[in-house]
């Protein structure tokens, strides 16, 4: 995801000039010109449907739903905000291209269960024979139970959509896709994916005060581990009030966001589930390395001399952050845009290796913060569901994301020029963990509710739960087997 400033120039009757800041000063594009920002333009890179149709002023109906409001789509106006100025401008020219109205219908309803707003929603379409939305961004827990309920399109299916290109997430193609069969994916149509990246924040003033080793140089020596990291944690703790009990009036190593536990798992190369050679997915959540890797993280997480599980005491942590009470928290980046006016400075940091031999860092996309786009599977005109969708991804790649990374991130959100190499690594290394979305064995839930009350029985809850997660794969399994015969 690193970007670099180049020009490319497309036609359209909509006259845009898009400012990125991270690019200095431009002189003013001519009439009818889009400036637009890249270092992959290539001719294979083009988009792959025409640039321009007639579909009659129709309306083309999104559905996001989630445990983040994304409003993507919905922008009519221009904005001073770079972010939400790039996305109207985005839509604005796909409608005047596609002479088409974008209409976005948004419900923030937090779901951990796989039936909220958005599985409601398309299984009362589809079931009805009704087609209310065109596409769908939908949480991650929601968009499983559609994908293996026969609700939704295979997406390698759909004329105009076109999986290999660079604006949908590779990685995300290869962890969701089930024996060739793509039900939900994400890429640059959406900023929900990055946003939902777990990463780990630490406060600058305090690692200066203790004199701590640079953090940065760590990571990129390969060397930003879970003992690394459970060492640090143990640096800085103080009773803040005098009272001798430590609770979230104090300060600590570590504050704990319980869903965290996750990011521990993949954050060791680990997955809850993953598909096999044979296209079957399958349970791959107990092993040496998991064992190890929880084990240590839970012997620090539950020290309360060095590390507070703040949704014991509190909602949010935000309030401690921003009172210097924590050397290190746990996030997911969407957290970002609320520390802007945080007076300390802070860094970024990936998820930590489990030892210094795994050769790469791997970054959770959270199953509770994460959306993915999916397309219902009663359709008005899937070949314009087709066209429309790649557009938006392709002119997301070109607008949204500069504004996103380039000025609302790193311009805008953080504190250095380190943090900007920091996302990169974090970005590169997301993990789409199948296990976790289709809540196999509720293991995702079991995992975050062991750190909620301070539990590290890990193997005997792995037990307890194992039947019901190899009763819900073999559902799993053997409705992609009819998926693969029906779509391929």
């Amino acid at each position: 995801m690193k970007l670099r400033c180049v020009f490319l120039f497309v036609p359209t009757v909509f006259i845009l000039c898009f400012l990125l800041s991270a690019c200095g000063e431009k002189t003013p594009l001519p009439s009818g010109t889009v400036d637009i920002s890249s270092d992959t333009e290539t001719p294979e890179e083009r988009l792959g449907v025409p640039e321009t149709a007639d579909y009659g002023g129709e309306t083309f109906r999104i559905l996001t739903a989630g445990s983040v409001a994304y409003e993507d789509f919905t922008f009519d106006e221009e904005s001073s905000l770079p972010l939400d100025s790039a996305q109207f401008k985005r839509k604005a020219l796909v409608e005047q291209s596609y002479n088409v109205n974008i209409e976005q219908t948004v419900r923030e309803v937090f779901s951990t269960s796989g039936g909220g707003a958005g599985f409601l929603q398309i299984s009362t379409d589809v079931n009805a024979g009704d087609c209310n939305f065109d596409l769908a961004l939908i949480s991650g827990y929601d968009v499983s139970v559609l994908a293996y309920s026969n609700f939704l399109y295979d997406m390698n299916s759909i004329p105009g959509i076109d999986l290999s290109k660079s604006w949908w997430d590779q990685k995300a193609n290869e962890s969701l896709s089930v024996s060739g069969v793509m039900f939900f994916t994400t890429g640059e149509i959406t900023v929900s994916d990055n946003d939902a990246a777990m990463a780990i924040l630490f406060n600058k003033e305090l690692h200066a005060q203790y004199n701590l080793e640079n953090l940065y140089q760590m990571v990129y020596d390969g060397r930003w581990t879970l003992d690394q990291f459970a060492q640090l944690c143990k640096t800085v703790t103080e009773d803040m009030n005098q009272d001798s009990v430590m609770d979230q009036n104090d300060r600590y190593g570590l504050l704990v966001w319980i869903d965290s536990v996750l990011g521990v798992v993949n954050g060791s190369g680990q997955q809850c589930a993953t598909v096999a050679e044979d296209g079957n997915i399958e349970l791959t959540l107990y092993n040496e390395t998991t064992v190890a890797a929880l084990e240590q993280f839970f012997s620090l997480a539950f020290d309360t001399q060095y590390s507070l599980v703040y949704q014991r005491y509190v909602t949010s942590a935000l309030p401690m952050w921003l009172n210097n009470q924590g050397l290190f928290w746990t996030v997911a980046l969407e957290k970002l845009p609320q520390l802007r006016e945080m007076e300390t400075d802070f860094g970024i940091l990936p998820f930590p290796k489990f030892s210094d031999t795994q050769t790469n860092y791997y970054t959770t996309v959270s199953p509770f913060n994460s959306q993915f786009i999916c397309v219902p599977l009663i359709q008005d005109d899937v070949e314009r569901t087709g066209v429309i969708t790649e557009a938006l991804a392709y002119y997301g790649k070109q607008i949204v994301t500069p504004a996103y990374y380039d000025v609302s991130l790193i311009g805008q959100s953080t504190r250095d020029e380190e943090s900007a190499g920091m996302l990169d690594i974090i970005f590169d290394s997301l993990v789409f963990d199948l296990g976790f979305y289709y809540r196999v064995g509720t293991y995702n839930q079991q995992l975050i509710n062991m750190t909620q009350r301070g539990d590290s029985n890990f193997t005997s809850m792995y037990d307890t739960y194992k039947n019901s997660a190899v009763n819900l794969l073999n559902v799993i399994n053997e409705y992609y087997q009819a998926a693969v015969a029906e779509w391929q």
